[in-house]
């Protein structure tokens, strides 16, 4: 984790193909770690100014020499040792292509369960029992095979060819009793038997149905706002905190913040911040976050997240959904990092017994508000005051630069006793912070603020909004915690509360992606 990938080039430069052994008068010789052929596209690193870089396309290939069109490549520049980097395949290219032109019509699939059965002498069966139970029966009979028997893979190779076909191979249960073989011909026309008869059984009428999810969930959400703003047009907009530190959390439970999200890099003390918040007496509920990330082997962090005991979880992976899903005495509420941008995925994640899930940081306003006007508002939760993450990474930045270790056994945990901050090339210090699984996220050094469209969020029905916090102390977390509290309830405008914590910040408060 303290390696880095080279940055010599502000581009992707394809696959390395090798490097030159030998340098010709019109041609360069080099063993190819990937195919080369001629018309494929290729760069030299010559170390030297890219904007003078040598590469071009390969005109003919004669073994290990590679010849290029005449006067495209100056030889005089290359050396034995230059790295190649094959940047164009135009074959790979055409069959990109072929497979997104032309028109594309959107079909939903419908898995087709089966059981094979039979043994030498006698036909094969192929039965299915979803989404019809329909049998077919192959018109030569098996044989003995000598070689190359029908296994579980080949037959799911031969009869899961569905092609333009509404249908998907699904569970496959092979039942041949001994080694058999059968003619790929008569197991292609088997599998056109068996195509016919579900659609004979109206299996292509569920797949219709299926087709027409999207306008029946549209009715019934439409539907559900519609009831919702009748019947609740006076409801109370609600304020929620993530805090990263114990002060944090503490401040926040001095403004009588009602729901909290602790966010801690060290997850052994989740238990302190759940036993602060009952102690206090405030009423607040406490969610615990778990990692953005999580890897196998990794659930003894969902483990300790359930014995810290808090009211419920704040889920940012898919592992987090399946693991809480059985833990029904715990509320969950889905972060940023599931990415819910539509209602498709929304329902989605409902379905999964999420209590409501947090809006994709890559919505821009109008497209949150037609997100609430196609689903429930009450599903969702936006981030209106936040230090944008920019980008979650594997490297660790605290154990590369503060310790001579090669492990999270061995480092010393710098990150535990370090604030880190990376300057960019405009001197802007972005905050760096470490995950407890080592991973970095790397913060944007301006807070955003969406305080000037509450309104218009509110008027679209949303209720549920957040303040994270990342840095700040006691004092500061108080005054932007009071600020948004000021906000929800009217006493503040958007307008107003944007300049002022602008004035009151030294960094500045930027508009916001929304």
């Amino acid at each position: 984790h303290q390696e880095l990938v080279g940055a010599r080039f502000g581009k992707k430069r394809g696959p390395l193909a090798g490097r030159i052994s030998r340098v010709g008068r019109d041609f360069i010789e080099l063993n190819a770690e990937v195919p080369l052929v001629p018309g494929d596209g290729i760069v030299f690193d010559t170390g030297g100014d890219t904007d003078a870089e040598q590469g071009g396309r390969i005109f003919e290939v004669k073994g290990t020499r590679y010849f290029f069109q005449h006067g495209r490549v100056d030889f005089a520049r290359l050396k034995a040792g230059d790295r190649v980097w094959k940047t164009d395949d135009p074959a790979l290219a055409k069959r990109l292509q072929q497979s997104f032109s032309g028109r594309i019509e959107p079909r939903c699939r419908v898995g087709v369960d089966v059981r094979v059965s039979g043994r030498a002498g006698e036909a094969m069966c192929v039965k299915t029992c979803e989404p019809a139970p329909v049998s077919a029966r192959s018109a030569v009979l098996l044989q003995t095979a000598r070689t190359a028997p029908l296994t579980t893979e080949k037959l799911r190779e031969h009869l899961g060819r569905f092609g333009e076909s509404v249908y998907e191979l699904g569970e496959l249960v092979n039942e041949l009793d001994g080694e058999v073989i059968l003619p790929i011909g008569e197991m292609n026309r088997l599998r056109r038997e068996l195509v016919f008869a579900l659609d004979a059984a109206g299996a292509v009428k569920r797949a219709e149905s299926q087709e027409k999810w999207r306008e029946a969930f549209a009715r019934n959400a439409g539907a559900a706002l519609n009831s919702e703003r009748a019947c609740g047009g006076e409801a109370v907009s609600v304020l929620s905190v993530l805090c990263r530190t114990q002060e944090q959390l503490e401040a926040a439970l001095k403004t009588d913040v009602q729901m909290i999200y602790a966010d801690f890099e060290d997850l052994r003390r989740y238990r302190d911040a759940v036993a602060a918040v009952r102690s206090s007496g405030s009423g607040s509920v406490i969610f615990l976050a778990t990692p953005r990330i999580q890897k196998a082997g990794e659930t003894g962090f969902f483990k300790m997240i359930e014995n810290a005991a808090p009211d419920g979880v704040l889920i940012r992976n898919l592992g987090a959904i399946d693991y809480f899903r059985e833990r029904t005495s715990l509320r969950r509420i889905g972060d940023f990092s599931l990415n819910v941008a539509n209602p498709l995925t929304a329902q989605h994640f409902i379905g999964k017994g999420l209590e409501r899930v947090t809006v994709s940081y890559d919505l821009n306003l109008e497209q949150v508000v037609d997100l609430l006007a196609d689903a429930p508002p009450d599903w969702f939760e936006l981030t209106l005051h936040q230090h944008m993450p920019m980008f979650h990474m594997e490297h660790c930045v605290f154990a590369a630069f503060m310790s001579k270790g090669t492990t999270f056994l061995d480092c010393g945990r710098p990150c535990e006793k370090h604030s880190v901050r990376l300057r960019d090339r405009v001197g802007m210090e972005h905050p760096l912070r470490a995950d407890v699984g080592c991973r970095n996220t790397l913060f944007n050094a301006v807070p955003q603020t969406g305080a000037r469209f509450f309104d218009v969020l509110a008027g679209a029905g949303l209720r549920h909004f957040r303040v994270e916090l990342l840095e700040e102390n006691a004092a500061q977390s108080a005054e932007t915690i009071a600020a948004y509290q000021a906000l929800l309830s009217g006493a503040q405008d958007g307008e107003n509360l944007w300049r002022a914590l602008r004035a009151q910040s030294q960094l500045g408060v930027t508009r916001g992606t929304l």
